[in-house]
């Protein structure tokens, strides 16, 4: 192990960058739990000598780096690669560990944080690491400080992201199971058209050049793309479904605080209760309309498969077909 004189002899060790919104990040979360600042944590100290506690530079460049390739990604400015990544909190109690973590680990599987690139956590309590690799969307594990701290990996072009930080604050610590108004769900990152795009972006910026097209699978290697766009839809029916249930609360609360004050001054509440229940409506109306759109551009999205299909085998066949007409049979 490398000390901290050593590391800090080279220029890569100085030159790592934490953004004022990672700060923030663990800042928000220290204070809205009362927990001391240190059970956030982001640079690494120099037992982390790879990955994202690091700077992608820190990995590529020094001459302590264990791993040139695991979290490096392509296509980063030259600020962006001297950001700091990773991301540690230590909630304080198993209770709030399990809660903490089993919200993350739904909110990156149901594609509600696709900025997150790895989550390690532990969701029951044992002596097992859970983990999850939003690249690949798979299963994952990790070393067994993460029994109590939950990790995550930020994508690097996103580190600078305000937004980012105040959805992961609100899903960890369970706000967006409290009140989920329609324009929170925008600010959560679940709009359709915006999904449908970043779907196909992601899709095609982690094709792998080398399988693109082969003969022997039935279709260019788009990794889960259709998987993506399925389990945002499922988030958006999933979100539709807690904000129906927070409405129906809000308006028995709101009901009856239109009916205390008619009662006590003798006014009509009837016109006011209408128009609360309009508004309500109109609401689950529009975001209803999205859904639709969703599942519609889903079919969109697998009719374009089924046709790519078909085109290729069209390709095959009539490549089969000038080869057996040039060689005479």
């Amino acid at each position: 192990m490398p000390t901290y004189a050593q590391l800090q002899a080279e220029s890569w060790w100085g030159r790592e960058i934490v953004t004022p919104e990672l700060r923030w990040l663990g800042d928000e979360l220290c204070r809205r739990t009362g927990r001391p600042r240190d059970a956030a944590g982001n640079k690494g100290n120099n037992v982390h000598l790879r990955g994202a506690h690091r700077s992608q530079e820190w990995n590529l460049n020094s001459r302590y780096s264990t791993s040139r390739t695991y979290t490096t990604q392509s296509g980063l400015t030259a600020a962006q690669a001297r950001h700091i990544a990773g991301f540690d909190f230590t909630p304080g109690s198993p209770e709030d560990m399990i809660a903490q973590s089993r919200r993350l680990m739904a909110a990156v599987k149901a594609g509600v944080l696709e900025e997150v690139r790895e989550l390690y956590c532990n969701v029951d309590g044992d002596k097992v690491v859970d983990g999850w690799d939003n690249v690949r969307n798979r299963a994952a594990t990790s070393d067994s400080s993460h029994l109590w701290h939950w990790h995550l990996t930020i994508d690097r072009r996103h580190c600078a992201d305000r937004a980012l930080m105040e959805r992961i604050v609100a899903i960890a610590l369970g706000d967006v199971e409290d009140d989920m108004q329609l324009s929170d769900r925008t600010k959560l990152g679940i709009d359709v058209e915006q999904i449908l795009v970043d779907t196909w972006a992601a899709a095609l910026a982690d094709r792998d050049p080398a399988n693109e097209y082969r003969p022997d699978i039935d279709r260019f290697k788009f990794p889960n793309w259709n998987l993506r766009i399925h389990n945002k839809l499922a988030a958006l029916e999933a979100s539709q479904a807690a904000a129906n249930a927070a409405d129906e609360v809000r308006d028995r609360a709101t009901l009856a605080a239109i009916q205390g004050i008619a009662a006590a001054t003798g006014a009509d509440p009837t016109p006011i209760i209408n128009e609360v229940r309009a508004v309500r409506d109109e609401a689950r109306t529009k975001f209803a309309e999205l859904l639709t759109r969703a599942a519609s551009a889903e079919q969109r999205a697998a009719a374009a498969e089924a046709e790519v299909k078909r085109l290729r085998t069209a390709l095959a066949a009539g490549a089969k077909a000038e080869a057996d007409a040039i060689s005479g049979t």
